[in-house]
């Protein structure tokens, strides 16, 4: 019986070191790498916001979801173009895009003297 207990153990040590082993083992329903394609999926692109327009002496700045850019300068594979009164011209993936502040929202006082 001794030498049956020592073989059952030896059986359970080799399938607990072949077991991590498996683990690295190439996915079977995985297709060839020659039906793989050959250009990558495309990430969706960030939505750009257009939050404000600064202009100075020193220049024009536009902000950008929450980053102050000026001309020249990028964010989210969008470089800033030019900067307008009331709009940014952005160029991303060889497409150029016009962003534009959203109007203001005037209401008058509902008070009267």
């Amino acid at each position: 019986m001794r030498g049956g207990s020592v073989s059952n153990f030896l059986r359970a040590a080799w399938l607990v070191l072949l077991l991590p082993a498996s683990a690295f083992a190439l996915d079977p329903t995985r297709p060839p790498a020659a039906f793989a394609s050959a250009t990558p999926e495309r990430q969706p692109l960030a939505t750009l916001q257009l939050q404000a327009i600064f202009r100075s002496a020193q220049g024009s700045r536009a902000v950008l979801n929450g980053q102050s850019l000026q001309v020249g300068e990028s964010l989210a594979g969008a470089r800033v173009l030019a900067i307008n009164t009331n709009s940014v011209l952005i160029e991303r993936d060889g497409q150029r895009q016009q962003l534009r502040l959203a109007a203001p929202i005037i209401t008058s006082s509902q008070s009267r003297p």
